[in-house]
């Protein structure tokens, strides 16, 4: 797979070596490299799923305009994208070994709702790169029409997930979040900002050093649109699974920092059961992606799909109330 790194370092730079491969999990690989005498880590698009052209960007737009602490591009194109090597990158934790801090709670709170609110722009959506995607100078645009909202873009991220678990056995579950949003596009839109969202922002993508935020990396999931999205895609894996040990009332640790430094959405707890239905059918995107549903991982889909389904019924029935 190293030769996909070479074959885009080749187009952008006359000197440079492949290193050891630090990440190798579809659609994406990642190799520690030296740029142009730098030592660096490109991250290129290894199969059409990928978007790491678009990342590229994200990143370097985040880098450019606001004070989120996240690595320097070296240099972006289609399907890739090379950036300064950073000491301080998080590191993912062996499974047994994850554990949430009181320091890690408050600074990244503040983190995210810096990036919420220095990074804006004038619409929901999806993000594509604002002209040719080769042209390392061509910059980010808004994937969607004028006067979209965050319930479009909403409609538009699920339609993604949907082509993707195509054949699977599992599109009736993303077509029932779809039509969740259709029916209640008013209460998530009341949610109406667009601001730059991460998409993941959990203790792999965000390092955290004496009780401050050193780097931030992995814009992957990125998109346009409510705080709200942001919020539960950190809590649900964080704060409502067992995978991490965490302090007493962590969670809300998490939300106080935030809430220092801007406010979340007002209707944040009553779109609850809807939020952690959309994250669950994307977590069954990044199982189809990652590893695929076959065999040995259908039950675990099927639990997914469940618990969307379920959380999809609790959230009428919140909205009814």
């Amino acid at each position: 797979m190293s030769e996909a790194v070479e074959r885009f370092l080749r187009t952008h730079a006359d000197e440079f070596a492949v290193g050891q491969q630090l990440h190798d999990v579809p659609p994406h690989i990642v190799c520690e490299v030296t740029f142009e005498g730098q030592r660096a880590v490109c991250k290129v698009s290894a199969e059409p799923r990928g978007n790491a052209g678009v990342e590229g960007r994200v990143q370097r737009s985040v880098d450019r305009e606001t004070a989120v602490p996240v690595p320097e591009i070296l240099a972006v194109g289609a399907d890739g994208y090379v950036a300064g090597y950073d000491e301080d990158a998080p590191r993912e934790a062996d499974y047994e070994d994850r554990e949430l801090t009181g320091a890690w709670l408050r600074a990244a709170g503040r983190t995210l709702a810096r990036l919420h609110g220095e990074a804006t722009f004038d619409r929901p959506g999806l993000l594509a790169v604002d002209g040719d995607p080769a042209d390392p100078t061509a910059g980010l645009r808004v994937d969607s029409p004028q006067g979209a909202t965050w319930a479009d873009a909403l409609d538009s991220l699920l339609a993604v997930y949907g082509n993707k678990v195509r054949g699977t056995g599992f599109e009736a579950t993303v077509a029932e979040a779809r039509s969740f949003v259709d029916e209640h596009a008013a209460e998530f839109d009341a949610h109406g900002e667009a601001a730059l969202l991460h998409g993941w922002f959990t203790p792999e993508h965000a390092e955290v050093r004496d009780g401050e935020t050193r780097c931030v990396i992995d814009f992957e999931h990125a998109l346009v649109g409510s705080p709200a999205w942001d919020y539960w895609r950190t809590a649900v894996p964080l704060f409502l699974g067992d995978g991490w040990d965490q302090p007493e009332g962590a969670a809300a640790t998490f939300r106080s920092a935030y809430e220092s430094v801007r406010p979340l959405p007002a209707d944040l707890d009553g779109c609850r059961e809807a939020y952690v239905g959309f994250v669950s059918v994307s977590y069954l995107d990044s199982l189809h992606t990652q590893t695929g549903i076959d065999e040995e991982t259908r039950e675990r889909a099927e639990w997914i799909a469940s618990t969307a389904t379920e959380q999809f019924d609790a959230a009428r029935n919140a909205f009814a109330e």
